[in-house]
């Protein structure tokens, strides 16, 4: 973003001098105006740095920034803020309160660059990998539109509501996880070290094997080959498994295959629709038209059906149609009662609060459906668990039968 150094004149008539961040020369002219200044020189000198890190550059300064930090900046500023504090002395209180030393260097820059001139959102977003587009288009709205202590509040909020979601997702998938990689670790170590005893015994009595056994055997003389090479191969696959899934990439095929499932794809559903209403409602609270509302929202959805949808319904709204009609036009993926809820609060005005009620809908539908796929999901495992053991242990109790059978 380009860098404007000026002279302009304050409400005393006394002349200052100052850099500012804007977008161009005209921008950067209207923020002097509403900050009661006017303007006699101006002129670019560069353009603002985004900020980069390396790994040593992160382990020096203590990690990045999480959604608790990104909490306690919204929350502690917007009530900060609402007492009198400017927001430079809010920044300066905010960053003596926090021992993250990658989080306080941001609060230092953005109170560095305010007293130079430049708004909060442009510090942020000089550090975009870690503040997404919604976090930084809605403190720019709030800044823009002088309402920066609400937005902040409805940001905070937001984020609560988002990690709540987030945590429930993950408690529901633990348990599942923990079983499912327990089973596969039981199912290494009998084919890695106890089957390989077994096997010899069997084989030195000379008994016909039958086929599950034989396949066993097979499988446990590749991984008793090297014990060793084995667990680390199994320990690699759990990490891998682990960083596919945290990765953009790993969740945006893990997201597609759930698409396509009849319970999950459901669930997914049931979470686009609460991420959009909430995010479109906080949007549009903040200032923002409705065609940047829905811009800004495609691009954090997380989910790209619902991205190319959203993208698709803003052309529309370009080209003159109202919200409501857009929407009907997606109903593959906006349910009836979603259109409905919009329509109705395009006409009489009251839009945001047609789309908190979305919100709060589909928030309990979502935590409705996740419960109901976590006490599948957990019999069901048990039930593979119980069919894999019982599976190793008919392998090996044929053969001990067919031996004892022998002697009779």
């Amino acid at each position: 973003m380009p860098i404007f150094i000026y002279r302009a004149l304050n409400k005393e008539g006394h002349q200052q001098e100052g850099e500012v961040q804007a977008e161009s020369r005209g921008m950067a002219i209207e923020y002097l105006q509403r900050e009661k200044l006017t303007p006699i020189f101006i002129e670019k000198i560069g353009y603002v740095e985004r900020k980069q890190f390396s790994f040593l550059s992160l382990f020096f300064l203590g990690g990045g920034i999480d959604i608790s930090d990104k909490m306690f900046l919204t929350r502690h500023l917007s009530a900060i803020l609402k007492s009198g504090i400017s927001l430079s002395e809010a920044l300066e209180i905010l960053s003596e309160d926090t021992t993250k030393k990658s989080f306080k260097k941001i609060l230092f820059d953005a109170k560095m660059n305010l007293e130079r001139g430049q708004p909060l959102s442009a510090t942020l977003e000089s550090y975009a990998q870690y503040f997404s587009p919604i976090f930084i288009g809605l403190i720019k709205a709030g800044e823009e539109s002088g309402t920066l202590e609400e937005t902040l509040e409805g940001l905070g909020e937001q984020l609560r509501r988002d990690y709540e979601m987030k945590k429930r997702v993950q408690s529901a998938m633990i348990y599942p996880a923990i079983l499912l990689s327990a089973s596969l670790l039981i199912v290494v170590l009998l084919l890695t070290f106890i089957m390989p005893r077994l096997t010899k015994a069997l084989l030195q009595a000379k008994v016909s094997l039958p086929w599950i056994t034989r396949f066993l055997i097979g499988l446990s003389q590749v991984f008793s080959s090297n014990p060793i090479a084995t667990l680390s191969v199994f320990i690699l696959l759990i990490i891998s498994i682990f960083f596919f899934v945290k990765s953009k990439f790993g969740r945006k095929v893990i997201v597609g295959i759930l698409e396509k499932l009849p319970v999950s794809g459901n669930l997914i559903k049931k979470l686009a629709l609460v991420r959009f209403s909430r995010t479109f409602r906080n949007l549009l609270a903040s200032g923002l038209s409705a065609f940047e509302s829905l811009d800004i929202t495609a691009k954090t959805i997380g989910i790209q059906s619902y991205e190319k949808t959203l993208l698709n319904i803003r052309e529309e709204i370009k080209k003159g149609s109202t919200i409501s009609n857009s929407f009907k036009e997606k109903k593959e993926f906006f349910p009836q009662l979603v259109i409905s809820i919009i329509a109705v609060g395009e006409k009489t005005g009251t839009l945001e609060k047609s789309l908190a009620t979305i919100t709060d809908y589909y928030d309990e539908e979502a935590d409705r459906i996740l419960k109901n796929i976590v006490s599948l999901i957990e019999p069901a495992l048990l039930i593979v668990m119980g069919v894999v053991i019982a599976g190793i242990a008919l392998s090996i109790l044929l053969p001990i039968y067919q031996l004892v059978s022998s002697f009779k």
